[in-house]
């Protein structure tokens, strides 16, 4: 029963951090626009998720000891990935890509790999069979 709350909880966080994107960043006001770039940012976490998923297959890795460093050392870079290609699309008009190199860009991103993290909270501590420690390396949730 995790699953589902989990996944519509990322949809919400997703949505309401690019609603806020395309308002500071874009001065849009459209939550119609902040929903579907929220499906667009879950789409490319799948996406992202699946292919660490079978990389890391592929190469036999095995979560290392520390698994809090895996998370971070696997997700923070993929997720900054992740918020950079729709920080460049929030808005988008005619094919026009913004340039995400401005400081308030940047700030963005860094808030929406903290909302993404922040979204794992339920899967991390209650998992799929009831309370537990459980951080999910090797599992497609970015």
């Amino acid at each position: 029963m995790i699953l589902p709350v989990y996944v519509l909880g990322k949809y919400l966080a997703y949505s309401i951090w690019c609603y806020l994107g395309l308002r500071w960043l874009r001065g849009k006001n459209s939550a119609g626009a902040g929903m579907a770039y929220g499906s667009g940012r879950l789409g490319l976490g799948i996406i992202f998720g699946v292919a660490i998923f079978v990389i890391g297959g592929m190469l036999h890795l095995n979560a290392p000891g520390n698994s809090w460093f895996a998370y971070f050392a696997v997700y923070v870079p993929v997720r900054y990935v992740e918020w950079s290609i729709l920080g460049a699309l929030l808005g988008t008009q005619g094919g026009q890509i913004f340039q995400i190199t401005g400081a308030a860009t940047q700030r963005w991103i860094v808030g929406g790999i903290i909302v993404s993290h922040l979204a794992d909270l339920p899967l991390i501590f209650y998992g799929s069979e009831g309370p537990k420690a459980f951080l999910p390396v090797g599992r497609f949730l970015c």
